[in-house]
């Protein structure tokens, strides 16, 4: 009979676990960058780059639109929450001219590359 209430404790635990942590983990693999849309081929890389400044969608669409016309570039995710732009671009690509793409897109917008 003991044996039956440590497992009726152990059960609610691990559903109230669940329950607390699920939507947590969930939200982490979510905001991963998606792997089909930023593999590289052999001829590319990818960068990642920190970005200052970013408040909204608008600004995250303007710093997206300003890397994606940078001749070289092939794809841009950028992550608001995160604070962060991935990358796929020629593997000749200056990251200066990833940096500077971020702060022609408006006033206040800063980027650094982050060491791979």
């Amino acid at each position: 009979m003991p044996n039956e209430k440590w497992n009726a404790v152990a059960l609610a635990a691990g559903v109230v676990v669940l329950a607390i942590g699920g939507p947590w983990l969930v939200g982490e693999l979510r905001s991963l960058p998606h792997p089909a849309a930023l593999m590289a081929r052999a001829d590319q890389r990818i960068v990642t780059l920190e970005v200052g400044g970013m408040t909204c969608a608008n600004c995250a669409a303007a710093i997206r639109g300003s890397i994606a016309s940078v001749p070289g570039v092939s794809t841009v995710d950028v992550r608001r929450r995160e604070g962060r732009a991935y990358v796929v671009c020629a593997r000749g690509l200056a990251d200066s001219s990833l940096t500077d793409a971020v702060q022609r897109a408006g006033p206040g917008f800063l980027a650094a590359v982050v060491a791979p």
